[in-house]
């Protein structure tokens, strides 16, 4: 058996900070990827909404629950192999966090494996634009990863989600950023 095929075989890790309410379509959007789904909000009122809203679900994937700020509980999560990231602001109903931005995206990469993960978003709370060059056709270079935009894209159209490739840069092939 090739490393390869048991690396495919293990469990698979989602994680969605800033989520509120946004659980149901997640868990269905990312069924076939991964067998868990970390949400993450700061707001402890919403856990007993989120118990209601699983209750009725069976079959992968699971999904657990972490109450607390992002930037501090981000340390309780072991791996990442994709970061599910969407409809967050900076304003008053959003979190504030920037969790594409260059102070707190590397706290994410931490948790992903050498040979990668992906990222889903709609490319909300992007300081720094990284989010509009990750998704251009040569990609970006930053905090020892290469970020491509998936030729797959199957949650454009219906979801305004964009798939990105994360590979570890010294795993892959260099993009040259203007």
């Amino acid at each position: 058996m090739k490393l390869s095929r048991c690396w495919k075989m293990r469990p698979r890790v989602a994680f969605y900070p800033c989520c509120h309410l946004d659980i149901l379509e997640p868990l269905a959007l990312l069924a076939p990827y991964v067998d868990e789904v970390i949400f993450c909000d700061i707001n402890a009122a919403l856990l007993s909404r989120w118990r209601k809203s699983i209750a009725s679900l069976s079959g992968p994937p699971s999904a657990s629950f972490l109450i607390g700020d992002v930037r501090q509980v981000i340390s309780s999560v072991k791996e990442i192999d994709i970061l599910f990231y969407r409809g967050d602001s900076p304003g008053e109903d959003g979190s504030g966090v920037f969790v594409l931005g260059d102070s707190f995206l590397p706290f994410i990469l931490e948790r992903f494996h050498a040979d990668g993960g992906l990222i889903i978003t709609d490319g909300s709370n992007s300081r720094g634009s990284n989010f509009e060059r990750m998704i251009r056709p040569n990609g970006l270079a930053k905090h020892g990863w290469l970020f491509r935009k998936c030729s797959d894209q199957p949650f454009v159209e219906k979801h305004r989600l964009h798939v990105i490739d994360v590979k570890s840069a010294r795993s892959a092939q260099p993009i040259k950023n203007q």
